[in-house]
């Protein structure tokens, strides 16, 4: 009950929060965990025994996640590496706890003085430290709550922020149905780089996954920034000639395509219903603002693969942002307590 009140406490923080703008923090969004971004970036509604998926929707902890551990690692691009690791633990009557850490090294930069002179160099790198609490309510309705402490470095330039996510996810076991809604990011900056002020990229999801009664097949939709519609870049509008002015005027997209903006597609196959598990996904977002016309390729596409054995999974996914960037994540999770510890 305490966790509930408090929860309804936090609740107003959201409203406050912006919903337009130039945000800080976005790292904070970057998904390590290879599941995730398998099937299309986003994965808040699966509810079963990976640890990696509350890291960002913290109503999944269960207590088929208590005493895991899993470490993430992505080749993002250039670069820049992540890591991350993660570990929960139930304590009866109160809840599972976890506690992760993300970390994002951009490498080394030449330090160069205004007029071009090289003075040694300087590193940049990004760190999120979370702390998580999930409680089932009763069969089928869970909430969960966590507290993240967002650290950036660049150069001499520093600045922290605090941030939370608050979820509920509904799990009927006996139809494969799950359904969660997401408060993402709400918070504030605490330490700013300079005298401006940043803002946290806060944002609302519902996601809904089922798993098919005669098909080892599992389906993930999400709509993303429930909190705001229109979320098209400016970047990618298209523009024509006004015929009668000659003047370049912007055309405004659809509202079917800007609605299509906030959907994530993605499902997961489990061909012989034991260890083996085939992934994709698909971000109509990213499709639409990350595509050459000439060449769209594959851009907005994920897959991935999953593999279990010997009380190990291993997971990889490969995801398509851009025609001269794609994303490889790979991550190893166990139980403890099969190894007596």
């Amino acid at each position: 009950m305490r966790i509930i009140i408090f929860l309804i406490l936090l609740l107003p923080f959201s409203l406050l929060s912006q919903t337009g703008g130039v945000n800080g923090f976005t790292f904070v969004n970057i998904e390590t965990s290879p599941r995730i971004e398998s099937i299309g970036g986003n994965a808040i509604s699966i509810y079963d025994g990976d640890l990696l998926l509350s890291q960002t929707t913290p109503s999944l902890l269960n207590q088929n996640m208590h005493n895991k551990i899993a470490f993430a690692f992505c080749d993002y691009f250039s670069d820049i590496n992540l890591l991350s690791f993660a570990y929960a633990r139930e304590i009866k009557e109160i809840g599972v706890f976890s506690i992760a850490i993300k970390s994002i090294n951009y490498g080394s930069f030449d330090l160069n003085d205004p007029v071009g002179n090289t003075n040694g160099s300087f590193s940049a790198s990004d760190q999120v430290f979370t702390l998580g609490i999930g409680k089932t309510l009763h069969d089928r309705l869970s909430i969960g709550m966590n507290l993240s402490i967002l650290n950036s470095q660049y150069e001499t330039y520093h600045s922290l922020a605090l941030s939370s996510n608050l979820s509920t996810t509904y799990h009927n076991s006996s139809k494969n149905f799950t359904s969660t809604l997401l408060i993402k990011n709400i918070g504030r900056q605490i330490k700013s780089y300079s005298q401006y002020v940043e803002k946290i990229p806060f944002e609302i999801q519902l996601g809904v996954s089922k798993k098919l009664a005669h098909l080892p097949f599992r389906y993930h939709l999400s709509y993303n920034n429930l909190n705001q519609f229109f979320i098209e870049s400016p970047y990618k509008l298209i523009t024509q000639t006004d015929l009668e002015t000659g003047e370049l005027e912007v055309k405004e997209e659809t509202i079917a395509k800007t609605f299509l903006r906030h959907i994530v597609i993605g499902g997961e196959l489990n061909p012989f219903r034991r260890n083996l598990f085939l992934r994709a996904g698909y971000s109509f977002q990213r499709r639409f603002d990350m595509t050459i016309r000439s060449y769209p390729a594959l851009v907005g596409f994920s897959w991935g693969v999953g593999f279990s054995f010997s009380n190990f999974q291993l997971d990889y996914s490969r995801s398509s942002y851009h025609l001269s960037g794609v994303t490889n994540n790979f991550s190893i999770a166990t139980n403890l307590s099969t190894f007596g510890i």
